[in-house]
């Protein structure tokens, strides 16, 4: 009987040891043969890298809808234009703008003196050279003409003369340019404030 058991015992320690061996043998095939764990970078909404760059609209250049550099205002025609601006104005003693023409290739300028006061308006006509660059147009894109001749210059050149009262005289200067159609240009008059904005239109 010692006998029968011990030879139970040995078969059943012989079917334990395989069993152990079995087991770990599995677990380690198990291990090495599933799949990696998920990687844990975040997601692209919470990602630290970069996106791959879009196709969105604003991305792309459409060579149809491209901004070309606009083209200069084509030249004013010619004729009489009416700007009627004030040029200066105090103690009933003015000067207005009239009106412009364009002649050929040149700007002509009128400006009316007008002196509404009770006594006379003394008036001075700079010398030729001083009076060419008494007075200029500048246009729009910040070029500077001066006048080749005028009312003085080929008048009344480095004279005094007064204006009487409830009296009114017409002056002239001639530029070598002619604005754009429509286009902005400031206009200087002696010591007179600057006219700005003024337009052939």
């Amino acid at each position: 009987m010692e006998k029968r058991h011990a030879g139970t015992l040995a078969v059943i320690a012989v079917m334990a040891c395989l069993a152990v061996v079995g087991a770990v043998g599995g677990t380690y095939l198990a291990n090495r043969n599933a799949s990696p764990s998920p990687d844990p970078t975040p997601t692209a909404t919470g990602s630290s890298e970069s996106p791959e760059p879009s196709d969105s609209p604003s991305d792309s250049t459409d060579p149809d809808t491209s901004t070309e550099p606009s083209a200069s205002p084509r030249p004013a025609e010619p004729g009489t234009y009416q700007i009627n601006e004030v040029v200066y104005d105090a103690l009933s003693l003015s000067v207005t703008l009239v009106s412009a023409e364009v002649i050929g290739d040149k700007l002509k300028l009128n400006f009316r003196y007008r002196n509404d006061a009770l006594i006379a308006w003394p008036l001075t006509c700079p010398v030729a050279e001083i009076d060419r660059i008494s007075s200029k147009v500048v246009l729009g894109d910040d070029q500077t003409v001066y006048a080749e001749s005028s009312w003085c210059s080929t008048t009344r050149a480095g004279e005094t003369f007064s204006l009487a009262p409830g009296t009114q005289a017409m002056s002239w200067a001639l530029y070598p340019v002619v604005p754009g159609a429509g286009a902005p240009f400031d206009v200087t008059w002696y010591d007179f404030p600057v006219v700005e904005d003024v337009r052939l239109r």
